[in-house]
């Protein structure tokens, strides 16, 4: 993660390239020793072996949609995209955001 958000920030002429690195790495970081052991305890014990790659290529684009969210907006937690998701689906509703 740090080389790839070293060079959105460049391409977003950020001054402080590193600063979203320095702010979201940890958060980022426990996140993904929070999914990628479920992931492959899942991929090892639930899934046959013909889908297995499959499988941790469909959890690896996920992931990367959650990279890409962090980036964005996000600060790295896992809860932070849930409570974005739990807004959109209320704003879809017609109700008022809280943005």
């Amino acid at each position: 993660m740090p080389g790839r958000a070293a060079g959105m920030s460049i391409l977003q002429e950020k001054e402080n390239i590193f600063s979203d690195c320095k702010k979201k790495f940890w958060n980022t970081y426990k996140t993904g020793l929070m999914y990628w052991p479920f992931v492959q305890l899942s991929n090892f014990v639930l899934v046959p072996v013909y889908l297995r790659t499959a499988y941790t290529g469909l959890c690896g684009f996920l992931w990367a949609i959650f990279i890409c969210f962090s980036q964005q907006s996000g600060d790295g937690t896992a809860k932070s995209a849930f409570m974005w998701f739990q807004q959109e689906k209320v704003n879809a509703d017609g109700e008022p955001s809280d943005k």
